[in-house]
């Protein structure tokens, strides 16, 4: 079979040629624009500045034909098999498509479990709804409006139908009946007082219904189930294959990739088009300084899959694909570090960090402060209010303190969310030391006194630092006393007091998840180019894809990263094998 010949599109040319000055708006460079009557001397001048600023997105790959070990034709190509392109994977499978899906690693990813729907059937039987009109103007307010109302329209319109998918799926693929939980606790709570913030009951927990819903046996582990989904059609999962670059002619549709495996190049021809579904690029420390700069200022610790390095959202840059105008992450206020730390890589080549893993009482609305003793913010906003709020703070880092009556704290403060494992597991029944002793205060990461004052220097406070931090603790007990955070507005029932002994403290960065902008696309999740038109062929869903997120994510929208996902898998599938009119 014959190999299509393929044109790699270099970075002087995606700069200056078809996509222009509106490229480099879309890759945050508008003051590098050139103006129309501009010489060429000048247009070089502008390249080259941007060359400069945009080292991360390189060149695309010059292939040979020669290269090419492999070609295989197929209507649509799946890159990634994540929690996005797995679903979209599934789906094509289920309406006998002709299809092949690929991923970079060398195995199954893991799967994720919260997802954000409205409308489905398990939150009509609960009488369960809210305004459509609120939750889109609230995901828009939380982007500052940068993303596209429209995008959001897809997820609103077809979030529902997608879990009820998933569970038809799964009763009938496992041969035992399926059900969703809806996290209704995540809902506008009506707790003593209540947050300030709208925490819609969208969140919903995909499990066998003939079990404990809390249990292991219960949980559905969705890669893994979707995988064997796919084989039991007839479809196979292609693993350790890399995407290197699109296939695009000039102008023209997408019409393929070019992928690379432990043999070389495999080129992938397809007549319907190709579903970027490969992640964001949290792995990639170039790209993050670009896209996140305050980001990597108060980051401690390394919680994505490092197989994302933005290649997906490289490849569609290479072929004219627009990006979002800022970055956007998702962080968590988890980040446990020794005292002294900051926050940043330990190693940016490496692209590692201070630590592994979250410790999740993190996320409790306990008083927060930096390295000078003073208060930080807001304790009861977004996991990442307070990582954020850091980043312009001494290291990068804060201090969380409280008291021997944490546990009785954390069952008021009742916070939504994986941060609700503080409260439902961690310390319901369960002294500060029966919980955290052997992992964290043994370790001299949770620090442990009998005063303040001791406390104090165990965290590394020293002089008019310590001398703020004391002051601090006592301005915030009167605060506790008369009911009102009269600094910052906090709730009045997450104030707590810090008065009775032992005391504990200690330091934290962000946890970074994974970033969540990128490729910008339409309501149809095809990818735009500089004029907002689709490039015909060429789809985006998941962590690479665009217009929905910026600069943060909406944490009380509880589920909705994943949300989107799996909805937007199934939609550009469906979309692109024509399930959709």
């Amino acid at each position: 079979m014959s190999k299509a010949t393929t044109h790699g599109i270099s970075r002087r040319g995606f700069l200056t040629g078809a996509a222009g000055a509106s490229a480099l708006a879309a890759l945050g460079l508008a003051g590098c624009s050139t103006p129309k009557n501009a010489s060429q001397k000048e247009a070089d001048k502008v390249a080259a500045s941007a060359t400069e600023t945009t080292d991360w997105l390189g060149e695309a790959p010059e292939i040979a034909a020669s290269d090419i070990k492999e070609t295989k034709d197929v209507d649509i190509l799946v890159v990634g098999a994540g929690m996005s392109g797995i679903v979209a994977g599934a789906t094509l499978a289920d309406l006998g498509a002709n299809f092949a899906i690929i991923d970079k690693g060398g195995e199954p990813a893991a799967s994720h479990f919260d997802i954000g729907a409205i409308h489905s059937r398990w939150q009509k039987e609960q009488g369960i709804d809210f305004s459509e009109g609120r939750w889109i103007n609230e995901w828009a307010r939380y982007a500052s409006f940068k993303n596209d109302q429209s995008v959001a329209r897809t997820w609103i319109e077809n979030s529902g139908a997608t879990v009820e998918w998933l569970v038809d799926t799964y009763t009938e693929f496992l041969g035992e009946p399926a059900t969703a939980i809806v996290d209704v606790e995540n809902g506008s709570d009506g707790r003593a007082g209540g947050t300030n913030y709208f925490i819609p009951p969208e969140c919903h927990h995909v499990v066998k219904a003939n079990y404990d819903p809390n249990s292991k046996d219960a949980r559905i582990d969705h890669v893994e189930e979707l995988t064997k989904f796919i084989q039991s059609k007839g479809a196979e999962v292609t693993y350790s294959t890399e995407l290197v670059k699109l296939i695009r002619e000039e102008n023209g549709p997408v019409t393929g990739a070019i992928c690379k495996n432990s043999n070389g190049y495999v080129q992938y021809n397809t007549t319907k088009g190709v579903i970027l579904a490969c992640g964001g690029y949290p792995a990639n420390p170039e790209m993050l300084k670009a896209r996140s700069p305050e980001t990597v200022k108060c980051v401690t610790s390394l919680n994505y899959n490092q197989n994302n390095t933005g290649q997906g959202i490289k490849a569609a840059a290479w072929v004219g694909a627009e990006l979002d105008p800022v970055g956007a992450t998702m962080v968590f206020d988890r980040g446990i570090v020794e005292p002294g730390v900051d926050a940043g890589y330990v190693d940016e080549k490496a692209g590692t960090w201070a630590t592994n893993g979250q410790f999740n009482l993190g996320s409790q609305p306990f008083l927060t402060v930096d390295r000078h003793g003073m208060r930080l913010c807001n304790e009861s906003g977004n996991y990442d209010s307070r990582p954020f709020a850091a980043a312009s703070h001494p290291g990068g880092v804060w201090c969380q303190v409280f008291d021997v009556n944490a546990p009785e704290d954390v069952q008021r403060f009742q916070t939504q969310g994986c941060s609700a494992m503080t409260w439902k597991s961690a310390l319901n029944g369960h002294t500060v030391d029966e919980a955290y002793d052997e992992k964290y205060i043994s370790k001299g990461l949770l620090m442990k006194a009998d005063t303040l004052d001791e406390l104090a220097d165990k965290l590394g406070f020293k002089g008019e630092d310590k001398t703020n931090f004391l002051k601090t603790i006592e301005e915030y007990n009167a605060m506790y006393d008369a009911g009102e955070d009269t600094q910052f507005g906090k709730e009045a029932y997450r104030l707590s007091a810090i008065r009775q002994a032992p005391f504990y403290g200690a330091w934290y960065g962000g946890s970074l998840l994974t970033t969540i902008d990128g490729v910008r696309i339409n309501k149809d999740t095809q990818v735009i180019d500089s004029d907002g038109n689709a490039i015909e062929g060429l789809h985006a869903v998941g962590t690479c894809s665009g217009s929905y997120y910026a600069g943060n994510y909406p944490v009380y929208l509880v589920g909705n990263c994943l949300g989107r996902q799996v909805t937007f898998g199934r939609y550009a599938a469906r979309f692109l094998a024509g399930d959709i009119h």
